[in-house]
């Protein structure tokens, strides 16, 4: 696998399927998608929501604060990967008219239950034609993408001049992912493995650091006007957060817990392991 930052061949990571450029420090995987594809009872989608309803909207509320300088009253959002419409609701309850795109069937349907308007598809091809925005947001997305180089391009069609692109996602540099690939090297392979999401049918494809994240978008013309930290995890929803994933046992989630619980209380002193970033567009 070569980095798509350097061209230069990547060296195998520590967890399998997993790989690691010595020139820029991007990590990538070959993990395989199974977007759309049956995955039997292995999650637990009623738990997995109750975990993570609580932190999202936490998040969704620091971040619309943040990026309300950047973007005009009444802005159109386009949320790709919009997942339950979450960040719809909380967009739209501050005036901005936000619309979902999301390519999980299930999800999209659960995300147009919430009364906000959502396309069921892929970014960009599922848009119609000639769609334009004042801002695209990625939360917790960008890391899923096969080709992040034709996403940044997709991006900057769609957006209006002057226009923002926000990305929220996990980090290279925060504490979680450093001590999960020291555990991995001991051969304690599950945080690292959960942190990648090997098996879900979205796997991540990419840890950005935020040097790496920066090098990418600035090649297609972003620069960054914002951004800052959010939370990866509290101790409530944390045990639901776990164990929303069947295949994990009780005595795997008691270990993860109590390692996910450390890492909460020190986390304010450490680099973040979730960062948000607001990107204008520049004009040519």
């Amino acid at each position: 696998m070569d980095c798509f930052l350097c061209d230069l061949p990547m060296r195998p990571d520590v967890l399998e399927g997993t790989f690691r450029c010595a020139a820029c420090g991007l990590f990538r995987s070959d993990l395989p998608i199974a977007i759309n594809q049956a995955v039997g009872d292995r999650l637990d989608e009623a738990r997995r929501e109750r975990a993570l309803k609580p932190l999202r909207l936490a998040n969704f509320a620091r971040l619309l604060d943040a990026c309300a300088g950047h973007l005009p009253a009444g802005a159109s959002l386009l949320d790709v990967g919009c997942a339950h419409g979450w960040f719809l609701q909380a967009a739209a309850a501050r005036g901005y008219r936000a619309t979902g795109l999301e390519p999980d069937r299930v999800l999209a349907a659960r995300a147009a239950a919430t009364g906000q308007p959502v396309i069921q598809g892929f970014f960009p091809e599922a848009l119609p034609t000639g769609a334009a925005y004042d801002a695209v947001v990625f939360n917790d997305v960008f890391e899923h993408l096969p080709d992040p180089h034709a996403m940044a391009e997709a991006v900057r069609a769609r957006l209006r001049p002057g226009g923002v692109l926000i990305l929220t996602l996990p980090l290279a540099q925060g504490a979680a992912f450093r001590l999960a690939r020291v555990a991995a090297r001991l051969g304690i392979c599950g945080p690292l493995a959960r942190m990648w999401q090997q098996g879900l049918p979205s796997p991540h494809l990419a840890y950005y650091s935020t040097e790496t994240l920066l090098r990418l978008v600035r090649a297609h013309g972003f620069e960054p006007v914002g951004g800052g930290r959010l939370a990866a995890m509290t101790l409530r929803g944390l045990w639901p957060r776990i164990r929303y994933d069947r295949r994990v046992s009780r005595p795997q989630a008691a270990a993860l817990y109590l390692a996910a619980a450390g890492l909460t209380a020190v986390s304010a002193l450490a680099p973040p392991d979730i960062g948000f970033f607001v990107l204008r567009k520049v004009e040519t």
